[in-house]
């Protein structure tokens, strides 16, 4: 309810421009407790120097940055860590057009 509040509060994008993180931050801020690094590797859309042992060993791999895996300016070495579970065979996915 309360990030709910937060989100309606910034329906004109006002008070901050980024999307739920914000409401979510403010809505459960010092509520949580930190995980170890390495649960989540992140940068796998701008960083080409994230290792594969790493990413092996995280709970989470997030594609954040500029260099999605389904674009192709993605790094090509993370590609396959989403591609295996991309069903190519779905009309859906073929009508995206993702350079396949």
């Amino acid at each position: 309810e309360e990030c709910h509040y937060w989100q309606n509060l910034n329906e004109n994008r006002t008070l901050w421009k980024l999307g739920t993180l914000p409401p979510g931050l403010i809505t459960y801020y010092s509520t949580t407790k930190p995980l170890d690094k390495s649960w989540h590797v992140l940068g796998l859309g701008y960083n080409p120097s994230i290792s594969m042992d790493e990413i092996r060993n995280a709970a989470v791999v997030h594609f954040n940055g500029n260099m999605k895996p389904w674009l192709d300016i993605a790094m090509t070495q993370f590609k396959p860590l989403r591609s295996k579970y991309v069903d190519y065979e779905l009309d859906f996915v073929q009508a995206c057009n993702f350079g396949f």
